[in-house]
């Protein structure tokens, strides 16, 4: 018995340090952040894990004013069924500028204090934090790479642009699966020295096609922008967008061991608080007539990117930004990881935030289902 002890013991440390010198040994971080605690990938409630930037609240809040319906709405049954099947964890809901609903899980411990994993909500907050820089004149979205990162000047990489990388269209081979806990995306969440993984990569093909979704080019475009300011990228956010939106609380922010924001994601905060980020881009980028972006940067964010070279069109997706219509009516969403949305209707003047654990499966003109859904939970609200 004692000899199976020490060959178990031994073995174990074998593997542990193979995981080192295979530079996996990420995974243990991920067996103890997910599996073993009976998820097969990383959940909202996660920001106990994480090393962590303070964002902190406005120095100037603008507390969100109340509708005049506010505390009177009634989700119709088959939403609040629809929460329960899917373990939503919080809704709100922003009309003309006014707080209609703000709804917590009373089925979800935690649920009403609870500040969530944004998961790729964030992708679009790089992207607004790429036009803070755009509009002081750090850089330009139609620059090539190759200005702020030498590595990219040889070969097909010399034509990429600061714009590719936003559009996610910069044919760089970086991996999405947040499932393979050896692939790129894993090592990020996980690992450290996250800006280092990107140094092996580089352009395959052509850049500017094909059309490919990857949380790499989002933070490719985090080290873009640290070449161009002299703070941490949270903080870049926090004193650029997040200030001057009127935020009432503190977000947080993970980062790694160089202090590196895992800025595809892992973005914390509430849903009253999400749905400032969807105002911001329903006002165009403006607040109490101040221009947080510029009125033009929102418009490019807000455009799908069309025609592409290899025949795609791509209609749904902008700067780290989804798009669609529902019932005759263009939307704009920011969309994470188990349904965390923050959907904007113009046409209704309508902001409106899901976050939850889980989310139906499927899509439709290449958006999550539920966002369609949200979008008609936040009509219903509002009666309209």
């Amino acid at each position: 018995m004692k000899r199976f002890f020490f060959w178990v013991i031994g073995a174990v440390i074998g593997v542990y340090v193979l995981s080192v010198v295979t530079d996996n040994d990420h995974v243990w971080t991920g067996l103890r952040q997910c599996y073993m605690r009976g998820y097969k990938t990383a959940q909202i409630d996660d920001m106990r894990f994480q090393s962590l930037r303070s964002i902190p609240a406005s120095s100037t809040p603008r507390p969100w004013p109340l509708h005049s319906r506010y505390g009177q709405v009634v989700l119709p049954d088959e939403v609040v069924d629809s929460t329960h099947r899917w373990n939503t964890a919080a809704l709100a809901v922003i009309l003309r500028d006014s707080l209609l609903l703000d709804w917590r899980s009373d089925r979800i411990s935690g649920a009403d204090t609870l500040r969530s994993n944004s998961f790729s909500v964030a992708k679009s907050l790089t992207a607004m934090a790429i036009g803070v820089a755009e509009k002081e004149g750090l850089l330009n979205v139609q620059d090539p790479v190759s200005r702020y990162l030498p590595r990219f000047k040889e070969g097909p990489a010399s034509d990429l642009t600061i714009e590719h990388v936003l559009q996610m269209r910069s044919a760089i081979p970086y991996g999405e699966s947040y499932k393979n806990p050896f692939g790129f995306m894993s090592k990020c969440t996980y690992g450290d020295n996250i800006l280092d993984r990107l140094q092996d990569y580089t352009v395959e093909g052509t850049a500017g096609v094909p059309w490919k979704y990857q949380g790499g080019n989002t933070l490719l475009l985090q080290e873009v922008l640290l070449e161009v300011i002299d703070v941490p990228f949270g903080d870049w956010f926090a004193d650029k967008v997040w200030g001057p939106i009127g935020a009432t609380t503190e977000a947080k922010w993970a980062v790694d061991n160089a202090g590196h924001e895992r800025n595809y994601a892992c973005f914390y905060t509430t849903a009253p608080e999400f749905a400032r980020l969807g105002q911001l881009l329903l006002d165009s980028g403006q607040v109490d007539g101040t221009a947080v972006l510029e009125r033009d940067f929102v418009q490019r964010m807000t455009t799908p990117i069309g025609r592409l070279k290899d025949g795609t069109d791509i209609q749904h997706y902008g700067y780290q930004l989804w798009m669609g219509t529902h019932d005759g009516m263009a939307f704009k969403s920011m969309q994470g990881l188990h349904g965390q949305y923050v959907v904007i209707v113009p046409e209704l003047e309508l902001v409106a935030v899901r976050t939850g654990f889980y989310r139906p499966k499927g899509k439709l003109r290449a958006i999550d289902l539920d966002v369609y859904r949200t979008i008609d939970m936040a009509k219903a609200a509002a009666a309209l």
